[in-house]
């Protein structure tokens, strides 16, 4: 009786998933009264990874397949005249952020493309918002931080007070450069300098390409320290602040809308039941120690601070 009841409880369930989700589908995909077109305002939240890593394993992840497949909506309805990029990211992975870049630069080669920042439009944040012919950021909002970063961890302390050794069998000298159990040499550490250094110039050049001439201190900016959008605008790293509002009517006007026209928000698909249950593809954790990243605030998660305690006892 007992397995019954919870055999009839787990299929009530994934049937009440199915359902929830097949009408939010339905309804993400009702067409709004176009007037002639619309606006589509691309939701761009979250960590900027391939998948859940250790930079996101604590928050809401942005993937490029994610991008892509809104991205696709938008360029498949005829009636999506211009487009909002609604983005809120401390960035991520500098591999993920360049791949999404380049999916919204094409995007943008079909219709106008408004970036709004709302909260978080740093690093990669910021870097994904270069796709778009006008950026709008909210005064407050952060911003900017153009530049590269990676955080690596020594466990090598904490590995001796667990009494844990560790053995590495390598091809070459510097193949476990990186190896979180020893003490990096003064010449890995100017290797990945020089790593973090190359993926930084890569950002300046992307920032370069889109905002050119508009950029006021180029000194200033690459120091890579963040600004709130008031600074933003004042240094050229953004064309206004403002709200959503705002970012709608541009993009209206870019598209020639009327300005009554309507917008539509295209956001990704809530995960159904049995990717909570038993996730997927894109919550499978990555090892690794060593992580390029176009990222602010740098990523500091539970396991780090835990092992930060475990270091210094109090």
């Amino acid at each position: 009786m007992f397995k019954k009841t919870w055999f009839i409880v787990l299929v009530t369930a994934i049937v009440t998933a199915g359902v929830v989700s097949g009408i939010w589908l339905i309804a993400s995909r009702m067409t709004v009264p176009t007037y002639g077109g619309y606006v589509a305002i691309i939701k761009l939240s979250g960590n900027i990874a391939y998948q859940r890593s250790p930079i996101s394993a604590f928050g809401a992840t942005l993937t490029p397949d994610d991008v892509e497949e809104l991205v696709k909506e938008v360029e498949l309805d005829p009636y999506a005249k211009g487009v909002v990029l609604f983005i809120n990211s401390p960035g991520g992975s500098a591999s993920a952020s360049e791949e999404i870049y380049n999916i919204l630069r094409k995007l943008s080669e079909t219709r106008p493309v408004v970036a709004y920042i709302s909260e978080y439009g740093t690093s990669g944040g910021y870097y994904i918002s270069l796709a778009a012919d006008e950026i709008i950021a909210s005064p407050t909002s952060m911003t900017g931080s153009i530049g590269a970063v990676s955080i690596y961890v020594n466990l090598q302390g904490l590995a001796q007070k667990l009494g844990l050794r560790a053995e590495t069998f390598k091809s070459g000298r510097l193949k476990d450069i990186g190896n979180p159990f020893r003490e990096l040499t003064d010449e890995e550490r100017r290797i990945l300098q020089s790593m973090v250094d190359s993926t930084a110039k890569i950002f300046a050049e992307r920032v370069k390409e889109a905002r050119g001439d508009k950029i006021k201190d180029w000194s200033e900016i690459l120091t890579a320290r963040p600004y709130i959008g008031l600074e933003a605008k004042d240094l050229g790293l953004i064309d206004d602040v403002g709200n959503l509002d705002k970012a709608i009517s541009k993009a209206r006007r870019l598209a020639g809308l009327p300005e009554e026209s309507p917008y539509k928000w295209i956001k990704p698909k809530p995960p159904s039941l049995l990717d909570l249950l038993f996730g997927g593809e894109s919550v499978r954790p990555i090892g690794v120690s060593f992580e390029l990243l176009y990222m602010w605030p740098p990523p500091v998660s539970s396991i780090q601070l835990c092992l930060e305690e475990v270091k210094s006892p109090s």
